[in-house]
């Protein structure tokens, strides 16, 4: 708790302390109504109702610092999520929990999440003091770390060595702060080949080398962990793609073969079909062919060599010098390899007797002749046996696969009549469904065909796909219950069951929204309020029904879009301002605090005075209320007038609030002297007056307030026969006969009174002429007006302190010389600032229950006498 500004104490003890208790007690209640006091408490969020927040009484000092028998405390303005007891100040939670995340938003998290509530303290229902209370929102873990993008990609090369770290731009987001936000992460299903540094900005880190040839795909689960107790975590889908380099080189499918060609093979004649592969993939993957140094150049122009698809043609060129047998070496060549090597050793036989008989066995499953291959099947599986009869071995090698299909024939066992039709590549339903394999065997007579159907069986290796990374709508708040909010679609490459979708909401996603599975209609059932949130976001998954089914996840965002359903509120209906009068034009009276929870128009308000006043104005550039005219408390001490609040919806709304502006006094005033009511009036005193008797007085009025308007009385000049018989009461004005009348005292007594105020900075005063006629009585009043009407010269003149004895015996205090000087200090202040203090509380009570005006402090007669004027048809005394 931490407490600013001044606070006062209860004391009792010597003479000397009880006046010091008196001026500090004043001094306390005048500059605590003046500075603000601070508290400052701290309080976990998620509280429940009637959890303790601090004592605003107590922790100000304010209970024995107050002559008020009744404070009250109010706030300025209602919260929802904090309750002021009024009789004893102690502020408690409501049943509306604090949530500090809704409170301070997440730019702001860095800092302490401070509300701030005013206290007003109430005596009697009149304002005495305003109390700043801050709150401090302790954060709890009440908020799970949560990923933007629930499906990660990030691709790796398979050269990259262990211990190679790969960053990444998912972050996780925390609303909590501090200790509860996220600490760490770490990688789910790594199968230890991926590990997580776990360092502020987190990397994926190689653990084993990698393979794009073996696996060029993994899957696994990153999760972010908070440092709450207990910890709370959230999870994504990280999808680690292994990019393919230049690490395989081509390979035939075997070293050498034989092949023999009849001698009258047509021109333009395929004699074989190359094939080598290479396990890389693009670029890394393309082969070209070519003969090697050693081929002959007959050989070379007899069997024309495709470098693009290793296809060996007849070219039909011929002669009698043609060897009948060729050593044929094909170089299979990729970027950046050894070049693989396979020898053909072609022969040319006689014409055959006998035509070739091809025969088809099947490995792979098969019915009515077509077989169904798995696309999951792996690159060289064998689906069928190729037997070949020919007698005269006119056709083998000869035979090959027609067209560009995903199958060659691989010799079985080096038997010279068994070949195996395998498939070359990996294959894919969506691609391509089925295939005609056409196996084509020639001889000079005749073209033998044989034809194998195969049909590729979809499987579930498609996960789906949403055709934008994430999906957006916006819809204003008060909708209907149940409105359309946007439609999710995803699309399955797979068939059948494989490729049929469903859509799902996420665990992110509140209650109140709901998802058609089938069509991914997304709708809300309740009324959205933008002022509560203005922002949704959430996931949805697409899941096939193949088995097992295979998903996809992506972000939905609501925006809810503002309308004007909030009136402007003050910070409180009631304001109340103390300006000193005389206050400069223009010059800043107070802040008119108003906010409007809508946005945009919606939310700009404008403050205007609703009565007729000219006296003040508003400035809406910064919201303050401005003086426009010199104010005069004894004309006015108090302003009341209404503002009003206006925003600029359509249709716009309002509010409206009472502005009090109390006008305090300065002093402007100088004392005016009612009595005697001019400086030749005069009075009678008799010879025989007793000593000690008051024969005059002096009234006098201040038209200012408070220690403005407490008077002085001091004879500041004599003239007569015996100018000091006559002395007066400094505080009341009474003049009193000192000393016993002598017959030598006879005669006109003068006496300059100089009546003076206690104002600050700087005291006014007036003065007056006192005359007394020391006499039986008056025989000549021509001879005694002549004399009131010379020039007075005054004989002496003697500034005289004022008397402190009368005050300190009101406070039972003995009046002794020793703390004379002390006492006379302590109770002019005391004076003046209780009297400030109680003029201020009269006046306020007074205005609250009768509604009338100030009325000014005057001081009541103290005796009985007339004075005599120039009014000559009196009687003579």
């Amino acid at each position: 708790m931490d407490l600013k500004g001044t606070f006062c104490v209860d004391y009792t003890g010597s003479v000397l302390q009880k006046l010091i208790y008196i001026i500090l007690t004043i001094l306390c209640h005048n500059i605590n109504s003046h500075l603000a006091i601070e508290l400052e408490y701290k309080v976990q969020e998620n509280e429940s109702e009637g959890v303790f927040i601090g004592n605003v009484a107590k922790d100000i000092f304010l209970t024995s610092a107050t002559a008020c028998d009744s404070l009250a405390y109010k706030l300025m303005k209602e919260m929802d999520y904090v309750m002021l007891k009024p009789e004893s100040g102690e502020l408690f939670t409501t049943k509306q929990r604090i949530d500090r995340e809704i409170l301070c938003p997440i730019k702001f998290r860095g800092d302490p999440c401070v509300q701030q509530v005013n206290v007003v303290i109430l005596c009697a229902d009149q304002y005495l003091q305003m109390v700043k209370v801050k709150i401090v929102i302790l954060d709890v873990n009440d908020n799970a770390p949560y990923f933007a993008e629930q499906v990660m990609k990030l691709s790796i090369p398979e050269d990259a060595a262990a211990g190679t770290s790969f960053g990444i731009d998912y972050y996780a987001i925390d609303n909590d702060t501090g200790e509860n936000s996220i600490k760490h992460y770490y990688l789910e299903n790594s199968q230890n080949v991926f590990g997580l540094n776990d360092d502020e900005t987190p990397a994926i880190v190689v653990q084993q080398p990698l393979d794009r040839e073996v696996k060029d795909l993994y899957e696994m689960k990153i999760v972010a962990v908070d440092g709450g107790v207990p910890p709370l975590s959230g999870t994504a889908t990280l999808l680690i793609n292994i990019q393919d380099i230049n690490d395989n080189c081509p390979v035939f499918n075997a070293s050498e073969f034989d092949i023999q060609i009849p001698e009258n093979m047509s021109s333009n004649s395929v004699v074989t079909q190359l094939h080598a592969v290479d396990a890389d993939l693009g670029p890394n993957a393309e082969i070209t062919y070519s003969y090697g140094n050693r081929v002959q150049d007959v050989s070379r122009k007899l069997f024309i060599l495709d470098s693009d698809t290793g296809l060996i043609i007849f070219s039909g060129n011929k002669s009698p010098e043609i060897p009948p047998i060729h050593k044929l070496t094909v170089l299979a060549n990729g970027p950046g390899c050894a070049p693989a090597i396979v020898q053909i050793t072609v022969s040319v036989m006689h014409n055959s007797k006998y035509s070739p008989k091809l025969e088809i066995s099947y490995i792979a499953n098969q019915a009515d002749g077509v077989i169904y291959l798995k696309e999951t099947a792996p690159e060289n599986t064998p689906i069928a046996l190729l037997e070949v009869t020919d007698p005269d071995h006119y056709l083998k090698g000869t035979i090959y696969i027609s067209g560009n299909v995903p199958f060659y024939l691989k010799p079985y066992e080096r038997s010279r009549n068994k070949h195996l039709v395998v498939t070359s590549q990996l294959l894919d339903h969506e691609l391509e469904n089925q295939y005609k394999i056409v196996i084509k065997a020639e001889d000079p007579r005749s073209l033998h065909e044989l034809t194998i159907h195969v049909k590729i069986i979809d499987e579930n290796d498609n996960s789906p796909e949403f055709y934008q990374s994430s999906f957006e709508a916006s819809i204003e708040e008060n909708n209907t219950p149940g409105a359309f909010l946007l439609k999710i679609s995803a699309t399955d490459a797979d068939s059948g069951k494989n490729g049929e979708v469903t859509y799902h909401l996420g665990p992110d996603a509140l209650p109140i929204f709901s998802i058609e599975q089938l069509t991914g209609n997304v709708t809300v059932s309740t009324a959205l309020d933008r002022e509560k949130e203005k922002l949704y976001r959430f996931s949805v998954s697409a899941v096939d029904h193949g088995i097992p089914p295979r998903k996809r996840s992506t972000i939905v965002i609501i925006h809810v879009l503002d309308q004007n359903d909030n009136i402007p509120s003050f910070l409180t209906n009631d304001y109340t301002f103390f300006i000193p009068e005389n206050f400069p034009r223009h010059g800043e009276i107070g802040v008119i605090n108003v906010t409007d929870l809508d946005e945009g128009a919606n939310g700009d308000v404008t403050v205007s005075i609703l009565s007729s006043t000219s006296n003040f104005l508003m400035d809406n550039t910064r919201g303050i209320l401005r003086c426009n005219s010199s104010v005069d408390r004894e004309k006015n001490t108090m302003h009341v007038f209404w503002v009003e609040a206006v925003d600029g919806g359509k249709p716009p709304l309002s509010a409206t609030a009472k502005i009090t502006v109390f006008v305090l006094d300065i002093n402007d005033n100088p004392p005016t002297v009612l009595l005697p009511q001019s400086n030749i009036s005069w009075l009678l005193v008799p010879p025989n007056t007793p000593q000690g008797t008051a024969v005059a007085e002096i009234y006098a009025i201040d038209y200012d307030a408070g220690i403005n308007a407490v008077m002085t009385y001091t004879i500041v000049g004599r003239n007569g026969p015996a100018p000091h018989v006559f002395g007066i009461n400094t505080a009341t004005g009474n003049i009193t006969l000192q000393e016993k009348l002598l017959s030598k005292d006879y005669g006109l007594y003068q006496l300059l009174v100089k009546v003076s105020d206690l104002g600050q900075p700087q005291p006014l005063h007036s003065t007056v002429m006192v005359n007394l006629f020391v006499n039986e009585t008056v025989t000549n009043k021509s001879y005694l007006e002549d004399l009131l009407h010379r020039r007075t010269v005054f004989t002496e003149e003697v500034q005289t302190e004022p008397n402190p004895c009368p005050l300190l015996q009101t406070l039972d205090i003995p009046c002794s010389p020793p703390i004379i000087p002390i006492a006379i200090t302590m109770i002019i202040v005391s004076v003046i600032f209780f009297t400030i203090s109680l003029c201020m509380l009269l006046s306020m009570r007074k205005k609250s229950k009768k509604k009338e005006l100030y009325i000014d402090a005057q001081i009541p007669l103290k005796i009985n006498l007339d004075y005599y004027t120039k009014d000559w048809n009196d009687e003579q005394l």
